[in-house]
């Protein structure tokens, strides 16, 4: 497994501009992207996807049965989620990061995230994960207030967190997914994650931060 830093993209003005348009951004992706009278039914995952979001969830979010993850029970569409300003995120970091991938995983991750996938509840991805239905979550979080009681009801988690449908090469060797986190009215970060099978394991291999929002 390569052990690269984190490559955090358009470091000066996409930052400054996430200032301003981050409220619960996670969790507007799918209240704006997606509306009630197109959500998917539910739909069951493959071994590979169940496996790949565990690796993820265990990796990148520390998932433990003490550090919980509040997922969204929908795929994500837009990168970032819940964006109401265009800014840029296919950069030069993420060129650089997705070039060695293969060129069918990138395609089947393009193909599959045209449309939203319903996650199957109860949520068995994480030693302790609930998944949410973030049209009914987004009203309840969009001030400091909201997130204070959010984060007392579901203690040590990393917020509310979002999933992309899983790009697969043809052998089902290589994964592309991407994964976002909302934890607060201007905390929130996003991600690409490129996984590799060694040995029958999913592992991540490398992992790209497109998006960041801080106070």
């Amino acid at each position: 497994m390569r052990n690269r830093k984190f490559k955090t993209e358009q470091a000066g003005h996409a930052l400054r501009a996430c200032r301003g348009i981050f409220t619960a951004a996670l969790l507007l992706n799918v209240a704006i992207a997606i509306s009630r009278s197109q959500t998917p039914p539910p739909a069951q995952l493959s071994d590979d996807e169940s496996a790949v979001y565990t690796a993820l969830f265990l990796d990148v979010y520390q998932a433990s049965k003490s550090r919980p993850i509040i997922l969204s029970d929908q795929t994500a569409l837009g990168v970032p989620p819940g964006m109401i300003a265009n800014i840029p995120v296919q950069g030069l970091q993420t060129q650089k990061f997705l070039a060695p991938i293969s060129a069918d995983a990138k395609q089947d991750y393009e193909e599959v995230n045209h449309q939203s996938k319903k996650l199957p509840s109860p949520c068995r991805l994480a030693p302790a994960c609930i998944t949410a239905d973030i049209a009914d979550l987004a009203p309840q979080v969009k001030d400091d207030r909201a997130w204070r009681g959010f984060f007392k009801k579901h203690r040590n988690t990393p917020g509310i967190v979002v999933v992309s449908r899983i790009g697969f090469n043809k052998q089902h060797t290589e994964a592309v997914v991407y994964t976002g986190n909302s934890c607060g009215t201007l905390c929130g970060q996003g991600e690409f994650v490129w996984l590799v099978k060694h040995s029958g394991v999913w592992e991540i291999e490398d992992r790209t931060t497109v998006w960041i929002s801080t106070k």
